[in-house]
């Protein structure tokens, strides 16, 4: 019969470490000035309280609200534009950041759009919704990641909050303007988004 050997302290350690750094890997929604920014209760994964994917998944809400406006993006700019989702990994100076819906030119994306790399291309338009990173202070994150954005060349920043049912609207050399769900609101081409109207549809 064989004899289990116990594992050396510094072996075990060394494991441990090694899982907690593919954790960290895995759990790194966003790198801003070469600092990573985690996925909000991250932690929780990491003391083993939960998996990856409970603080890597969007809310149905979340999802559905994206996806409502893919949808209203694609059937209203027709063929000029390329309207993409799903936490696209835009490159910046000093790392990346995630965006929840971008828009493109298509001309400017059409030899990139079999890509498996993240892009360096910026979009005209991005929409976010909430904040999906572990952030202390959301309103220094929000404003950090859209003058990130208008810096590296995005036209203008959508930003929904789901809580307060409001809208930060930013533009390259424009006042920053915020809005209730139930304004117009001027996206790309004279094309408004009606927040409230875009939800109650079926």
């Amino acid at each position: 019969m064989g004899v289990a050997l116990a594992e050396k302290p510094e072996v075990a350690e060394e494991k441990r470490d090694e899982k907690r750094e593919r954790l960290l890997r895995l759990l790194t929604y966003e790198v801003v000035d070469g600092r990573p920014i985690y996925y909000r209760g991250y932690r929780d994964v990491l003391e083993g309280k939960k998996q990856p994917e409970e603080v890597m998944g969007a809310s149905f809400f979340h999802a559905d609200l994206v996806g409502a406006l893919v949808w209203f993006l694609r059937d209203r700019l027709g063929g000029k534009y390329r309207v993409v989702a799903g936490e696209l990994g835009y490159l910046i100076e000093g790392g990346w950041r995630n965006l929840d819906v971008a828009v493109f030119r298509y001309d400017d994306v059409k030899d990139k759009l079999r890509s498996r790399r993240y892009i360096d291309v910026p979009p005209v338009l991005v929409v976010e919704v909430d904040t999906h990173g572990d952030v202390g202070n959301e309103m220094t994150y929000i404003s950090g990641k859209v003058e990130d954005l208008l810096r590296s060349g995005v036209e203008k920043v959508v930003w929904i909050f789901t809580d307060s049912e409001k809208v930060l609207i930013a533009e390259r050399g424009k006042d920053w303007v915020i809005a209730g769900w139930d304004r117009d609101i001027d996206l790309l081409e004279g094309l408004k988004l009606n927040l409230e109207d875009l939800l109650k549809q079926p």
